[in-house]
């Protein structure tokens, strides 16, 4: 009995090993993405416009082309006047050298409208090929502006050295072509004419002027 019972206690305490205590791990704590992410500052473009005056010129040009209604000689214009207009709220402006005719309109209204030129000018095309001619400039508020705007009086055309009256549009011929004036710079915009575009023959020695014009920039 003895015996048995010294075996069963050397058995129990083989048996009770010591325990070592888990290590408490204590909890991260979760980062929101306000505390993780620092705050991004966009920037804001500023749309004020430029303050201060400029000087814009007007030319006048004649590109190089052939046509089908005969060898044109000379073409005079009687341009009388040149307005821009400055930009208005939220309008966009298009800054293009590429052709485009212009939109005729009687619409006397002059609000927002600068004049440049006020005075008649007659300019004959023809000679004015790869060259150009100064019609007028004015020192103005720097700014945005959206459209041009032109008035021709009167028009003759001399096709295979025979002098022909030009019917021109009746109302101010607007392009939809803008343009930023910088503080304290000149800017020059050029009106390209397309003669071979601008010119229609209604009939038998009758012509008609449709501008197809590029503003050209510089």
């Amino acid at each position: 009995m003895l015996l048995v019972f010294s075996t069963i206690l050397f058995a129990g305490c083989t048996q009770q090993q010591p325990v070592t205590p888990t290590p408490t791990v204590t909890p991260v704590p979760t980062l929101t993405s306000a505390s993780t992410t620092a705050a991004t500052t966009v920037p804001t473009v500023s749309q004020t416009p430029p303050v201060g005056q400029s000087t814009l010129i007007i030319a006048i040009k004649d590109a190089p082309k052939t046509t089908d209604i005969g060898t044109i000689t000379h073409l005079w214009l009687n341009i009388s006047e040149v307005s821009v207009h400055r930009v208005s709220a939220n309008q966009t402006i298009i800054d293009t050298d590429e052709e485009m005719t212009a939109t005729e309109s009687d619409d006397p209204d002059m609000t927002g409208w600068v004049v440049v030129v006020n005075q008649t000018h007659r300019v004959d095309l023809m000679q004015l090929i790869n060259v150009s001619a100064d019609i007028g400039q004015k020192t103005m508020d720097a700014g945005r502006y959206t459209q041009i705007r032109l008035k021709i009086d009167s028009g003759t055309i001399t096709v295979n050295d025979t002098e022909y009256n030009l019917t021109v549009p009746s109302g101010v011929l607007r392009l939809n072509r803008g343009f930023v004036l910088e503080p304290d710079k000149t800017l020059k915009l050029t009106l390209d004419f397309n003669v071979e575009k601008s010119i229609i023959r209604t009939g038998t020695n009758e012509y008609m002027l449709k501008p197809v014009i590029a503003v050209i920039s510089g």
